[in-house]
């Protein structure tokens, strides 16, 4: 669509308010981000930063958005009230062929809160969403990180692709290959509230499902 693109690179993993994981983890990781794209902007003569949140993310919890208002950073969909449903109509309208991409939070957000994001548990993470995705075919994915186990979380219309005795046994044994202790798969479905592996019993481990 004509837009220039310079790619930004910051390091949060260096930032130990960041790697603690705790609730406020993704204010830090923005207000790094929005620094670094303040020294961007007035190094181009930039006034204004713009961001996407629209109506739809004000209904969680998002301290990156306080480190946006205190960075001064702008939101045209929110202050235009987009919702998610509007902004990907929008996009088809105009031709865009992400106009229907499912969203796609960073890998930290699948670590509970309070454990050490690190490099390998990103690392395993991101293997295991791309061996699940490619296996099963599934859009929408998660595979939470807790306590070194491994939930599965697809989208609740998705859960029958998983309805296959051959295909957990062999995700099963993937995802222990990478490094995690047991998997599980969370019968409800997708949810954007974070669930204690240990303690919900909605989740069954993948290789007891097929037997």
């Amino acid at each position: 669509i004509g837009i220039k693109h310079l790619v930004v690179q910051t390091d949060e993993l260096q930032n130990p308010e960041y790697t603690s994981n705790r609730a406020d983890r993704c204010y830090h990781c923005k207000d790094t981000l929005y620094r670094e794209l303040r020294s961007l902007a007035d190094s181009l003569g930039l006034e204004a930063i713009l961001d996407g949140t629209q109506v739809d993310d004000l209904s969680d919890d998002r301290p990156g958005f306080r480190a946006a208002q205190e960075a001064g950073v702008r939101s045209p969909l929110l202050i235009a009230s987009f919702s998610k449903t509007d902004v990907r109509e929008a996009a088809r309208m105009l031709g865009l062929s992400v106009w229907d991409k499912p969203a796609m939070p960073c890998l930290s957000s699948r670590i509970t809160h309070g454990e050490e994001v690190t490099t390998d548990k990103l690392g395993m993470i991101g293997q295991a969403e791309l061996y699940v995705k490619e296996l099963t075919g599934v859009r929408n994915l998660r595979v939470r990180y807790g306590n070194s186990s491994a939930r599965i979380e697809v989208a609740p219309e998705e859960r029958k692709l998983f309805f296959d005795e051959a295909m957990m046994d062999q995700i099963d044994r993937a995802l222990k290959q990478l490094g995690f202790m047991t998997v599980t798969l969370d019968l409800k479905g997708y949810s954007r509230r974070e669930r204690t592996p240990a303690a919900d019993p909605l989740l069954l481990p993948m290789a007891s499902l097929s037997h």
